[in-house]
């Protein structure tokens, strides 16, 4: 019978190839991670003291040669891990999360791989040694095995990588010391804050560094909260950390609870938007990382280490029920600086909109996001619980008002229903006329800043354009007699209240615009600055036939004027053509 055939060169094309600089360094991580393993299956509780795992990178500038050698003291390439090695998909090292696909990245990423490797097998010490090649078959070239006649030589394993495939990884792979010691902290934080983490030592350049002690550069204050108890995850135990901004260079945000099983990181909570900072500490340098591990998490991840078995849900429910009370603890200062930095908003905020203080400063806060600092959502925020608030007074109103309509009311119960709707509309009502007035004195004032300009300044007459004040109190060139040609511009467009305060919802005018363009019945190309038609809103205030109202603004301060200038004549000079138009100004147009 026949059986489906792999074509090993195909899928290793297929895998995605780098967009990052830590994209590129996942091949040499994954050669890496499998020493770690044997390390920690060589010397168990004792991997701490007893493991070792030695990294030379030499490396340059981008495009320069890379050649990269990891070796261990691990348990070596025996029978059951040479078969696994050779295996594609093998679940040798499902119990600690490895999907074995690592060594197919190498293929993927360097052009030459050489394997060496010590290990045990029937009381021997044996040595293997090969070459992993990217072909279609016999991926295992030059092989090699013997038995080793010193026996202190030890078990262990030693890859050769040499030089970087031109397929995004030669041009993403970092070529100073600096990148690759930040990416390789970064990915393997978890891993060296806990307690099975082997030696590590990496050269690199003129440059080494140890780990995990290396880790406590970039790790300034420490606190560990063991055996939490939870009704529903059992005991957790949770490490918080305030770290250097390094600490989150390999990943996509600044701070994080990393969920662990089995000494693995299986995912990263970012937390950015519940704390809200970006980065904190005297120099705004500073991170935040959190390691929870448990019975509770070890026990419920999938065989690939990749993801829990249970809903995320219960990740976000962890981190707020469980993580965040330690976490605010652990991060009073910060936080307190950031919620009086919000206050102080929030404060700003109602003091020019009094309609959404529906509360003291405190209650406000509370209905915003701890680490909100933008004013715009802010504000969307204190609306939308105003607007709820509302929908839910106006359900009391209307729940008072069929109570109402009852006829076993009584007139001691009619009174106080009355007296608690009257309350509850004259406090929003009071609300939304203190925002009125606060825009109105706002807009007085530049008013006022705009005369004393003129009084002061006699020099400049850029303050004394028509146009300036013009433009601030009505917008120019705008017709609101809407003819389906134009643009209709709504009243709240302008501030004619501060000629006469019946025109503050004055709808139906012109501002600038020739008489022509008003009616085919005026031939003229004059531009009365504003002309105000009282129909529906406005100045009429009987039945006696519409009116209009004039306005003709004229530079602050001018004292003379041509006879073609003056306001005066110009007035009559427009009542004119409007009374030649008359019959357009009370028939069809309005």
């Amino acid at each position: 019978m026949a059986s489906l055939r792999s074509n090993l060169v195909k899928r290793i094309e297929r895998l995605p190839k780098p967009a990052n600089t830590a994209d590129a360094m996942q091949p040499l991580f994954e050669a890496i991670s499998n020493s770690i393993h044997s390390t920690q299956d060589r010397f168990r509780a004792d991997v701490a003291n007893s493991g070792r795992v030695i990294v030379n990178i030499v490396t340059g500038r981008k495009q320069a040669h890379v050649k990269i050698v990891v070796e261990d003291n691990g348990t070596g390439l025996d029978r059951k891990n040479y078969e696994a090695f050779t295996t594609t998909d093998t679940d040798n090292k499902i119990a600690r999360g490895g999907k074995g696909v690592g060594r197919l990245l190498w293929l993927d990423c360097f052009e030459r791989t050489t394997v060496s490797s010590l290990f045990t097998e029937d009381d021997t010490l044996k040595r293997r040694r090969f070459r992993f090649v990217l072909s279609l078959s016999d991926q295992i070239e030059d092989y090699e095995e013997e038995a080793v006649a010193d026996r202190n030589a030890g078990t262990g394993m030693t890859v050769e990588f040499d030089g970087l495939r031109d397929n995004g990884y030669r041009a993403k792979f970092p070529g100073r010391a600096a990148y690759i010691f930040q990416h390789f902290t970064s990915h393997f934080l978890p891993t060296f804050i806990g307690s099975r983490s082997p030696k590590i030592t990496v050269h690199c350049g003129d440059e080494t560094r140890h780990y995990p002690e290396e880790i406590n550069s970039i790790i300034h204050r420490r606190t560990t909260v063991k055996d939490i108890p939870t009704a529903d995850y059992g005991p957790l135990t949770l490490t918080l950390m305030e770290c250097d901004k390094v600490a989150s260079a390999d990943l996509q945000g600044s701070h994080f609870v990393h969920f662990i099983a089995h000494d693995r990181t299986v995912h990263s909570h970012k937390i950015d938007a519940k704390l809200g900072l970006k980065y904190f500490g005297p120099n705004e340098d500073k991170v935040f990382h959190a390691v929870l591990t448990g019975d509770f998490l070890d026990r419920n991840v999938n065989q690939e280490r990749t993801k829990f078995v249970f809903e995320d849900a219960i990740l976000d429910r962890i981190v707020n029920e469980v993580c965040t009370p330690h976490i605010e603890a652990f991060l009073a200062e910060p936080l307190n600086a950031l919620r009086l930095d919000q206050r102080t908003r929030v404060k700003a905020i109602t003091e020019s909109y009094p309609s959404v203080a529906f509360g003291d400063v405190d209650e406000l806060q509370k209905k915003i996001p701890s680490g909100e600092l933008n004013d715009d959502a802010i504000f969307g925020h204190l609306s939308r619980e105003r607007y709820r608030r509302d929908q839910r007074q106006a359900e009391k109103i209307r729940t008072v008002l069929e109570r109402l309509k009852e006829p076993s009311v009584d007139v001691h119960t009619f009174a106080n229903a009355i007296e608690a709707a009257s309350k509850a509309i004259e406090e929003t009502e009071q609300k939304s006329l203190a925002e009125y007035i606060v825009r109105r004195k706002v807009v007085l004032d530049f008013i006022e800043i705009l005369l004393e300009k003129v009084r002061d300044d006699t020099r400049d007459s850029s303050y004394q354009r028509e146009d300036v004040l013009h433009s601030f109190i009505c917008p120019l060139r705008i017709n609101t007699l809407g003819d389906g040609t134009r643009k209709v511009v709504p009243a709240a467009s302008h501030d004619l209240w501060i000629i006469d305060e019946r025109l503050t919802f004055a709808q139906y005018f012109s501002s600038d615009e020739e008489f022509q363009n008003l009616s085919s019945a005026v031939e003229s190309d004059e531009r009365p600055d504003v002309l105000i038609f009282d129909h529906v809103h406005g100045l009429r205030q009987t039945d006696d036939p519409s009116r209009v109202l004039l306005v003709e603004f004229k530079r602050p301060g001018r004292t003379g004027y041509a006879d073609d200038e003056n306001p005066q004549h110009q007035v009559e000079r427009y009542v004119r053509r409007l009374l030649q138009g008359a019959s357009w100004m009370l028939g069809d147009a309005l």
